[in-house]
């Protein structure tokens, strides 16, 4: 006969913990998309457990609905006496009639309806708040800021048991942007190529889809270190993707005015804050800019902008070759300014 643990009679499974009562409304506030999405599914799922349909759940855009409309879906009776929920996005849209009728709903709510409100960014005041404190719950999720973003993603990594380190996160979130969703399709993806090994550099640069920016970066990192086949193959690239010569060389043009403008800032003593402050820039283009000017100087600037200025010239008819093929032309030049 085994004994029993100390403390008293053999422990059988531990007992789920009771879930909170749902609230009568609720107002999910915030551009976190992940952790919205997230909640919302389980709310969704909670309303089919405890009805064992989804026939109580009704969704509606605020600006195809009024207010009334959605007092008159949650007064309206719940489906074989579950609770309905009735769940409204972008209630931020709403204008101030509207969101009162909800303020006037939320003070007697209906017993067997449960009312979901989402919302990017709403004032302190706004009546959707109050009404919302008093009767129901808000829930506020927000986005990491520009600089969170690798740090963010490195711990969602963690969370699924995927092998991702800062320098490759902050390498992913350059190349792809910082849409959250879209950053963890890249990671799962990623995941299932690299098969339980750390995702690498080589891995973002082989599977994933680089925002045109990034992909901009890219060509004139090349150009700036003289790699010739990788600058051939970014633009390319770009051109496969969609972009015309003509438009790919101006966005050359203005990046190299801009490498213009913060070798001068870099010169004047500005350090890359001042500079990505002066500009108006995001972290990411304000770093590379920084990096660009630093690599080229002053001087190989202008030999590049002289470059630019010719093929210009020659794209608006002074030249006898087709625009690509000025394009290409000038690449090599640019290469060897």
């Amino acid at each position: 006969m085994t004994d029993a643990p100390r403390g008293g009679a053999p422990q059988g499974p531990a007992p789920k913990a009771a879930k909170d009562p749902l609230r009568a409304g609720y107002l999910i506030v915030g551009d976190d998309l992940p952790k919205i999405g997230l909640a919302l599914k389980r709310l969704k799922q909670r309303i089919i457990e405890e009805s064992g349909s989804d026939l109580n759940i009704s969704e509606f855009e605020a600006g195809d609905s009024s207010g009334v409309d959605i007092v008159n879906a949650a007064n309206t009776m719940a489906f074989l006496g579950g609770t309905r929920l009735v769940l409204v996005h972008h209630a931020d849209s709403w204008p101030k009639a509207d969101k009162e009728q909800i303020a006037a709903y939320m003070a007697s709510p209906a017993p067997d309806a449960c009312l979901a409100l989402v919302a990017e960014k709403l004032t302190p005041s706004d009546p959707l708040r109050s009404a919302m404190q008093k009767q129901g719950q808000i829930l506020e999720f927000l986005a990491p800021k520009e600089g969170e973003m690798p740090s963010w993603l490195v711990q969602e990594a963690a969370r699924m048991r995927i092998r991702l380190g800062m320098r490759e996160a902050r390498y992913l979130v350059e190349r792809c942007g910082d849409n959250q969703s879209i950053l963890l399709r890249e990671i799962e993806k990623l995941d299932l190529y690299a098969d339980g090994r750390a995702i690498t550099d080589d891995d973002i640069r082989l599977l994933t889809n680089a925002t045109v920016e990034a992909s901009i970066f890219d060509l004139l990192d090349s150009l700036a270190l003289g790699r010739g086949a990788a600058a051939f193959s970014a633009a390319d690239e770009l051109l496969s993707s969609g972009e015309r010569n003509e438009v790919l060389f101006y966005r050359i043009l203005r990046h190299f005015q801009q490498l213009s403008r913060v070798a001068a800032l870099r010169d004047a003593g500005y350090n890359r804050d001042a500079i990505q402050s002066e500009m108006k820039l995001k972290s990411f283009p304000a770093r590379k800019l920084f990096e660009q000017a630093g690599r080229l100087g002053a001087e190989g600037i202008a030999r590049r902008l002289a470059v630019l200025a010719d093929t210009d010239a020659r794209m608006k008819g002074m030249g006898y070759l087709p625009d690509d093929m000025e394009f290409q032309l000038c690449l090599g030049r640019l290469l060897g300014a």
